[in-house]
């Protein structure tokens, strides 16, 4: 048994007893089947017994509408409790009571994304409106999660929700653009002009439909505009999508 082998074992025996003197055993066998099935993104997950799987819905709304301030369109709470595994195994809930307008996609990228509403992002919508939408504060999940994890949950759950995968990689860049950063105010863009950040939404749309990226180049092309737009500097369109070429140099 190799050095790195052997570390791995007693780690995972480790974490057995402690575990297990907690109270909540996490059987070897489980927790060596675990690290070694982990997928970074719902994507790549073939076991969907066990990785990127809804419990519960259909989405069922209860309740009158509610209007909130500053929008146009009606919230509604949902009936009972969603819960999500993504492709790390790690569970998301929506509890009951979820306000959710079924879209959860900044208002402002709205003409851009199209229907807001459709059934393939519900249940993806209401986990995102859990953790981090309008009037859900009062929730336990609210906010439990860094932005980047919860924007990047809500990607997983909408593959898994049958969102075609350009589609959810368009979404998901429209979340991580105009979406809360709750704990990193500094990195907030809401401040900026509607018509900035629709270019850039509009930008990387074309990119996507382009290039076809990972979920990570997505985040990772965000990241270097993201930087361009709190520069002060004048917005200009990238020189790859001037070119029309592939911006990852495949």
């Amino acid at each position: 048994m190799s050095r790195m082998t052997k570390g791995r074992a007693f780690f995972a025996v480790g974490l057995l007893l402690v575990a297990g003197g907690a109270g909540a055993v996490i059987g070897l066998p489980e927790y060596l089947a675990r690290q070694s099935g982990v997928a970074s993104t719902c994507l790549d997950v073939e076991d969907r017994k066990r990785f990127c799987r809804f419990i519960g819905g259909p989405l069922q709304m209860a309740g009158e509408p509610v209007f909130m301030e500053n929008f146009h369109h009606a919230f509604l709470p949902t009936l009972a409790k969603i819960d999500f595994i993504d492709a790390t195994g790690d569970k998301w809930t929506a509890p009951p009571n979820t306000l959710t307008d079924g879209a959860t996609i900044p208002v402002i990228f709205a003409p851009l994304i199209g229907d807001r509403q459709s059934r393939e992002y519900l249940m993806a919508a209401a986990l995102h409106d859990a953790y981090c939408g309008v009037g859900n504060d009062g929730l336990a999940t609210f906010r439990t999660r860094s932005w980047r994890e919860v924007h990047r949950m809500f990607f997983e759950a909408l593959l898994v929700n049958g969102t075609p995968p350009k589609k959810a990689k368009i979404m998901y860049a429209a979340v991580f653009l105009g979406g809360p950063r709750w704990d990193e105010p500094d990195r907030m863009l809401d401040h900026l002009p509607e018509a900035v950040l629709r270019q850039e939404m509009e930008w990387c749309l074309k990119w996507i439909e382009l290039t076809d990226p990972t979920p990570d180049e997505i985040e990772q092309w965000m990241e270097e505009r993201e930087k361009a737009l709190l520069s002060g500097e004048p917005q200009v369109i990238p020189d790859y999508l001037r070119d029309a070429k592939d911006p990852r140099n495949l």
